[in-house]
């Protein structure tokens, strides 16, 4: 980490405080763990090359905040708002200890990640309506309680969300609600999808080796161009209008115990 720290160029508290006020600009800066971050408004700040080590960040507003080329310590970010921000080739893991950020009561609304590793990453109970994430690592992340949705009204809930080329292998997507959404091109080997909904969603040319398909919800769901290696339908919940590929009918059928002579 020496050298790392070489490269950029400590914040005190008060000039943390005095830039919030003015530009909101930070860059190649380091937060040091001794700085807070804790109900600082940081609305449309732009971060760029900076290096965060606070372990904790309670109820900051980060909406609209445009992060590039950021590294994040392991990170506990509660209550916090990421409305419309957006992270491009920023690395939220750390490798070394093999552990990634919390994100809990979060509001990530509308945001967008290009390029990013979140891989272990912890989305508890939070807000993901409309997130698009192109060329990311969610591997092995979890998301307990976050939602997709967004409410209408009584009768009217939206959900909404586009994974474009992401890694998401061993996730743990089980219990979401994820009718509508798009996953193109994305690895999920292992992941997990049980009592997960993924009716009428999209899925097309996917990896999809060996996920835990139980109970899942995949009534109207394309998942053309996918290998659907393991996808056992009679595990599922619903798969009444399930578009596969011609080329993935025999693994199906496999999986249900028939034998289809040519």
């Amino acid at each position: 980490m020496a050298s790392d720290d070489a490269v950029y160029q400590s914040i005190s508290q008060d000039e943390l405080v005095a830039r919030a006020a003015k530009d909101r600009s930070f860059v190649g800066l380091t937060f040091a763990a001794d700085i807070t971050l804790d109900d600082v408004d940081l609305t449309e700040s732009r971060f760029e090359r900076c290096l965060f080590r606070t372990p904790m960040v309670r109820s900051a507003d980060f909406s609209g905040a445009a992060f590039t080329d950021c590294r994040f310590e392991p990170t506990r970010f509660a209550n916090c708002k990421f409305a419309k921000a957006e992270l491009q080739g920023c690395v939220l893991f750390d490798a070394g200890k093999k552990k990634g950020c919390t994100f809990a009561f979060c509001d990530l609304q509308a945001a967008e990640v290009r390029k990013c590793n979140f891989a272990t990453a912890s989305f508890d109970r939070c807000d993901l309506y409309n997130l698009s994430a192109a060329e990311c690592s969610f591997r092995g992340a979890q998301f307990h309680q976050s939602t997709f949705t967004k409410t209408i009204s009584r009768r009217s809930v939206l959900t909404k969300a586009v994974f474009d080329k992401c890694n998401l292998s061993f996730a743990d997507l089980s219990g979401l609600s994820l009718p509508k959404c798009e996953f193109l091109s994305c690895k999920f080997s292992e992941a997990s999808f049980i009592d997960t909904d993924l009716s009428h969603s999209t899925m097309l040319a996917c990896d999809l080796d060996r996920v835990a398909w139980d109970r899942t919800k995949l009534g109207k769901a394309d998942l053309r161009g996918s290998n659907l290696s393991g996808l056992n339908l009679s595990v599922v919940a619903d798969y009444a209008g399930l578009q596969i590929s011609e080329s993935e009918q025999m693994e199906v059928l496999k999986q249900l115990g028939i034998d289809v002579s040519p």
